[in-house]
């Protein structure tokens, strides 16, 4: 697990978006929605994101996808990834590997999802990242800072129904306390809140703690492997997360 934080200074709010589950290489990768989404980040002057994993395919000889149908080769998709993300790589504060890049890593040891973050100037860690997300909102009065901790992996597990998808990223929460969790690889965008109880030993309070988890979407288009296994077709894009910077709110849209 990589610790990074990240200073948004006295900013209002910002969005993070988190980008996975592209599968660029195989043919129903949604480029169109996925340029939109980028160029939207663009515009957007408080707009980020962090790459959860599966931004390539990555199909080979002894995986599920089948490397035949692929449009690209790892290699062309890897270096696609790149230029696509370019535009936004000053708005990436994070990256991590998908189970489609570690099938590269456990056949030959080479870390694509590393190199896409390398080349795009991003910090990676392959299991995990937790980041501080702090503002100061009101430096000159000296209130202190609003800060959130936020954990991300790839995600692992789910299923065919949206009770096993969203038991995947709630299982994030017995990694670390964090007040939010997000997580990819189900290609099910949703969010649900919990609440848990925090003893402060130095003051002798009970603090009560509302955790957030945010499960992304893809950018795969419906067919291949989740219809033979009669997965139900998800909503392409991904969940726009809003932190408040003058207070701890945090707003997803799906």
């Amino acid at each position: 697990m990589r610790f990074i934080t990240k200073d948004f200074g006295n900013l209002e709010y910002i969005y993070l978006i988190p980008i996975g589950d592209a599968h660029i290489g195989d043919t129903r990768f949604h480029e169109k929605k996925f340029v939109e989404l980028r160029d939207w980040i663009i515009k957007q002057p408080n707009a980020y994101a962090v790459l959860l994993g599966d931004i390539i395919n990555a199909a080979t000889k002894n995986s599920k996808s089948d490397i035949y149908a692929e449009c690209m080769n790892p290699a062309q998709a890897m270096n696609h990834a790149i230029e696509l993300l370019k535009p936004i790589k000053d708005r990436l504060i994070a990256s991590t590997i998908g189970n489609h890049e570690e099938r590269i890593w456990r056949e030959s040891g080479i870390d694509v999802a590393e190199i896409i973050a390398r080349e795009l100037g991003v910090p990676y860690d392959k299991d995990g990242v937790l980041l501080n997300v702090k503002f100061d909102p009101y430096p000159e009065l000296r209130r202190g800072k609003v800060n959130y901790t936020v954990y991300m992996n790839h995600g692992h597990g789910g299923g065919g129904t949206k009770g096993a998808k969203i038991n995947a990223v709630s299982k994030l929460a017995n990694i670390v306390l964090a007040d939010a969790y997000i997580s990819g690889h189900v290609h099910f965008a949703t969010t649900f809140k919990d609440s848990v109880y925090v003893p402060d030993t130095r003051t002798g309070k009970i603090d009560k703690m509302t955790r957030t988890y945010i499960s992304s979407g893809s950018f795969l288009d419906y067919g291949g492997y989740a219809e033979k296994m009669g997965m139900a077709p998800a909503k392409l894009g991904a969940p726009r997360c809003r932190f408040d910077g003058r207070r701890k709110d945090l707003h997803v849209s799906i």
